[in-house]
């Protein structure tokens, strides 16, 4: 009767042994896709600075300064809605000493980047570059974006591009390897991400810089052809075989 059930124990263990090592296997393949798109968006950035002994008088005169930029803008007829400034700091400056050979005290700094977004089809755009220009002694710099729209509106496009991509792939595969794809197992999407994001096509200018573009006639938007900037997504599919 021991001899039986072994037996029998025997016969399980090899069946359960068998049906493990026949289970179907795996292919997993990652898709890729791109998309390139001509930026919609531009930045008029204004990076200025304003210093003095006191602390208090410091922060104070970078506040006048920030709102005599901002009027200057908006009493020329551009949208207040798309002035910004996304940050101010101020902190301890020091100088050389050449008598002591040490760095002393000499005062504090405040710099505020004030900045107009604005859509490459707004008609007031080389308004805003003149302002800038004419008015404004201090660092600029100009750089071009992707809008949300666009963005959103190759999402869909990015994600089945990246699902034909795995597919073929995982088709070649399959074939080489002489086996049938069958039932998806599993997908794991990654969200879309921005290759140059902000491409500039306009390098930081200086103050004295300026006078040499007084004389330009043309359209800075019409001067200016940013590049395209690429969107791309990847898709992780995983198929039975």
């Amino acid at each position: 009767m021991k001899r039986i059930i072994l037996s029998l124990a025997v016969v399980f263990f090899s069946l359960g042994s068998f049906a493990q090592n026949n289970q179907g296997g795996i292919i997993t393949v990652e898709g890729k896709s791109s998309v390139k798109l001509a930026p919609e968006e531009i930045s008029f950035t204004v990076n200025f600075s304003v210093k003095d002994e006191n602390y208090k008088q410091c922060a104070e005169m970078s506040v006048e300064k920030m709102d005599e930029i901002k009027k200057l803008f908006i009493e020329n007829g551009i949208d207040e809605e798309l002035i910004k400034t996304n940050s101010f700091t101020i902190r301890e400056v020091q100088k050389y000493d050449p008598q002591t050979r040490k760095s002393v005290f000499d005062g504090y700094e405040a710099n505020i980047p004030v900045t107009i977004r604005t859509k490459k089809d707004y008609e007031k755009n080389d308004k805003i570059f003149e302002l800038i220009k004419d008015n404004l002694q201090s660092n600029f710099n100009l750089s071009f974006a992707l809008s949300e729209e666009q963005m959103e509106s190759v999402k869909e496009k990015l994600i089945q591009l990246a699902v034909e991509d795995a597919k073929q792939k995982a088709t070649v595969i399959a074939k080489s390897a002489d086996v049938q794809l069958g039932k998806i197992k599993s997908i794991q999407y990654g969200e879309p991400r921005l290759i140059g994001l902000r491409n500039s096509n306009m390098e930081l200018m200086r103050s004295e810089t300026m006078p040499l573009l007084s004389a330009s006639k043309a359209d800075i938007t019409s001067v200016l052809s940013p590049d395209e900037i690429e969107m791309r997504t990847n898709i992780v599919i995983a198929w039975e075989i």
